[in-house]
């Protein structure tokens, strides 16, 4: 059997596979009936399996070996004290909770909640509508009941919902690479103003994950408006363990819908952990001046001298999971008022039929010349289209072009040198973040940077330096070293700081060597 016929062997497996539903990508629905372990459709893409799976368990992850979507979101309602909380309001299935109240909500589903016992407001209650549009992807150890989305609604948004206005916030998982450089508390979310509900819904696209848009107005629905929405196996209320499967499928999409090899599966998201150490974006290298370049937020570098030439490494990649969510908020406030007033008398007057308001068109041009321009590219790649040659001089490689006549003749520029790590390199460098599994926010975690020669010859004047991501934040006077150091720390571009170990002397073959720390998880 040659190549081609093996080929699509393996093409029909994997058709095949996916046809049995074991792969699939993220929010795919399956049909009810069609091979679901209890013969009831897995609604939005999550397994009946984990949507009756007990609500404070972990995730287990799917037969491919990826993390499954969570079956629920927990939303945790963060309003005055005093004000409680009515889940399935306007039916016989109310249920009343005192605030902060946390409460799992299936992804894909409108809902309507009624605040009440507001405070210096007697009697008068708010009906905020909640579309829940995402999901986390917990990892392993992660339960997702942990991570609740804030329902925030402070005294002052209560005020001004009650004067008429408003209110849209839009929820999101933040992307750790568009990370804010600051703390966020559980419960003391940063909301960011935006001047129409589709720009926060944009801004929080363009930002990380959309999880839900919370929708508050004076305006008290009716019984009939609040019958569709309370639909039975959508809400895990607080002391229930299981949820059943839902009335009806979701109203709603799912954002988790990536395109995925069908040989490898689907890649998990981002948003829940965020990347330190390795060597992310430019790659590490030492200029001809000696210099480091290459060093990007979250990367590690340990460079070195052997054999007289200085070299530079990199250490193993860590994950960090802790997700921390933003609220995008937009305000839309009254406009004017109508008022209709009868007619005291009628007055007509014939007059010109024709008015004409001419104005002479207006034309502003600007220009403005270009001061200069600054830029650095690095090359990927040559292509030579017309007549282009090759000469080579005794000092320097020249390129000659001609088209049309006209010859053009340049020399070639060599880039700035780079010694990168090479694959054999004889220093080994780990990174571990002590405690292992997911982190809460403004949790402390040690940080340690192990590195070991490995190899025969000796190397000297090592210089450990990490660049970290805004998601941490160093605790000043933490930092710790095995050896005498040198130990300095600078501002980056994201807003948290580089890290620099000096240390003079030489490793010899077998010896090791550690430099630590300590990191608020922002």
């Amino acid at each position: 059997m040659n190549g081609k016929s093996l080929t699509l062997l393996g093409l029909l497996a994997v058709g095949a596979s996916l046809a049995a539903g074991q792969a699939r990508p993220w929010g795919a629905q399956p049909v009810a009936g069609s091979g679901s372990p209890s013969g009831v459709a897995a609604y939005g893409g999550l397994s009946d399996r984990a949507a009756h799976a007990p609500a404070h368990a972990p995730v287990l992850e799917s037969g491919i070996g990826h993390p499954m979507p969570a079956p629920l979101v927990a939303a945790k309602f963060l309003v005055p004290k005093g004000v409680r909380v009515t889940a399935y309001p306007g039916t016989t299935r109310s249920r009343i909770y005192e605030a902060p109240v946390v409460l799992g909500l299936r992804p894909g589903y409108v809902y309507r909640f009624e605040l009440s016992n507001l405070p210096f407001r007697p009697g008068q209650s708010l009906f905020p509508e909640i579309e829940v549009r995402g999901t986390l992807v917990p990892r392993p150890g992660m339960k997702y009941m942990d991570y609740p989305i804030p329902i925030a609604l402070s005294e002052a948004d209560i005020e001004r919902v009650l004067k008429g206005v408003v209110i849209t916030k839009v929820v999101y998982l933040e992307d750790p690479e568009k990370a804010l450089p600051t703390e966020v508390g559980r419960d003391a979310v940063i909301e960011m103003p935006d001047t129409t509900e589709s720009d926060a819904i944009q801004q929080a696209l363009a930002n990380g994950r959309l999880m839900a848009i919370i929708r508050v107005g004076n305006l008290k629905p009716t019984a009939e408006q609040l019958q569709p929405l309370a639909i039975d196996g959508t809400i895990l209320l607080p002391g229930e363990k299981k949820l059943p499967s839902p009335a009806i499928p979701p109203s709603l999409p799912i954002g988790l819908c990536p395109m995925y090899d069908p040989l490898l599966g689907p890649k998990g998201p981002k948003e829940e952990c965020f990347i330190d150490g390795g060597d992310k974006e430019f790659p590490l290298g030492i200029g001809r001046n000696g210099q480091l370049g290459g060093l990007d937020p979250t990367d590690v570098a340990v460079e070195f001298t052997i054999g007289g030439k200085r070299q530079v490494t990199t250490s193993n990649v860590v994950c960090i999971c802790s997700p921390r969510f933003m609220i995008r908020r937009s305000e839309l406030l009254p406009s004017g008022f109508e008022q209709a007033r009868f007619l005291a008398a009628h007055v007509g007057v014939h007059g010109p039929g024709l008015f004409r308001d001419r104005q002479a068109a207006m034309v502003g041009i600007g220009s403005v010349r270009t001061g200069g321009v600054q830029g650095s590219v690095r090359a990927s790649g040559y292509v030579g289209k017309v007549g282009l040659s090759f000469y080579i001089g005794s000092t320097r490689p020249l390129v000659v072009g001609q088209v049309d006549g006209l010859k053009v003749t340049a020399a070639v520029v060599e880039p700035e040198q780079l010694t990168a790590y090479p694959t054999l390199c004889p220093l080994t460098v780990t990174k571990s973040v002590d405690p292992p599994g997911p982190k809460e926010p403004g949790e402390v975690v040690t940080i340690t940077i192990r590195y070991a020669n490995t190899g025969t010859k000796p190397v000297s004047d090592l210089v450990v330096s990490d660049n970290l991501s805004p998601r941490l934040e160093y605790i000043p006077g933490s930092a710790q070293t095995d050896r005498p150091a040198n130990f300095s720390a600078a501002e980056n571009e994201v807003g948290s700081l580089i890290l620099r170990w000096e240390l003079p002397g030489v490793l010899l073959p077998g010896q090791t060597g550690t430099v630590k720390f300590k990191a608020k998880v922002r």
